[in-house]
């Protein structure tokens, strides 16, 4: 309904010129969302590139109230790998299928972040077997290569013994701390 000067009164009762307000609305929302992505984006990019994503410090995920990983296994284990630099692999309680361990792998010229899932109950005698890592973040990037599927054994002199496909060298690691 028009007064006669160009105004009308919006489908909210509130006066329009003409469609103006509606419009200016319309404007100002697309721009506060283009702006949230756009900040979102740029956060997700700046940590990426500066070699973040996943510390070490926080791929330590509390752990579900119940799983099948024995107890043994649980905690922080370091192993040092000739040529390589140094393993740090943190143990957590799952379920099949669920991230149960995280790989850390820092050498003189790279750092990389892997998580490894539980790809079925444990072993009669207890051993883990894992889905291949996948890679969660690194620096440089390109130094870090998925690794294939590998199991987890306890040893009798308390360490832990991660195996990969025939062929390629077990590691021995000792145990760091236990969460």
């Amino acid at each position: 309904m028009g007064d006669g000067r160009g105004w009308a009164v919006g489908a909210y009762g509130h006066p329009e010129v003409d469609g103006e307000v509606r419009d200016r609305r319309s404007t100002w929302l697309l721009v506060v969302v283009a702006l949230t992505v756009a900040l979102g984006a740029g956060g997700t990019l700046f940590t990426l590139l500066r070699g973040g994503g996943v510390s070490d410090t926080a791929t330590v995920v509390p752990a579900p109230a119940e799983g099948v990983v024995p107890e043994g296994y649980l905690g922080r284990w370091e192993a040092r790998v000739d040529g390589a630099g140094t393993h740090r692999l943190t143990v957590i309680q799952g379920r099949v299928g669920e991230r149960v361990l995280t790989l850390v792998d820092d050498g003189a010229d790279h750092h990389c972040v892997f998580t490894v899932s539980l790809l079925r109950k444990p072993d009669a005698d207890g051993t883990l077997r894992l889905s291949a890592a996948t890679v969660t973040s690194g620096a440089p990037l390109s130094s870090c290569a998925p690794a294939t599927p590998t199991t987890l054994t306890l040893t009798p002199d308390d360490h832990l013994k991660r195996t990969g496909q025939p062929g390629t060298r077990a590691v021995t690691y000792s145990r760091s701390g236990h969460d």
